[in-house]
């Protein structure tokens, strides 16, 4: 679905390019993965979060987060969560999907 409607996914994590080279495989991840093991690209979009402690010391984890952006770069929908175990629901983000993008 995500290739008929021209939709890339990038996901941003904390895991060294080493750990998402290694972790590709076991998640049959398609898609971009960019490596922020130091929150850089996460502390530019405002999106770390203090209250979950980062096993590596680094004073807070990424908010899990989903963007929908639309072929012009404007953002059509967000979905958050405080827990960094949880993550957007496939349905939930399909259901966007076909509501936001044509």
């Amino acid at each position: 679905m995500l290739d008929e409607k021209e939709i890339a996914l990038v996901a941003i994590c904390t895991d060294t390019p080493e750990q998402l080279r290694e972790g590709r495989p076991k998640h049959d991840m398609k898609g971009t993965l960019l490596s922020d093991p130091d929150l850089v690209v996460t502390d530019l979009l405002n999106l770390r979060n203090p209250r979950n402690l980062s096993p590596r010391g680094l004073g807070g984890l990424p908010i899990p987060t989903t963007f929908l952006v639309d072929d012009e770069g404007k953002v059509v929908w967000i979905d958050q969560t405080d827990d960094y175990m949880l993550r957007s629901a496939p349905g939930r983000v399909l259901g966007a999907i076909n509501e936001t993008l044509p």
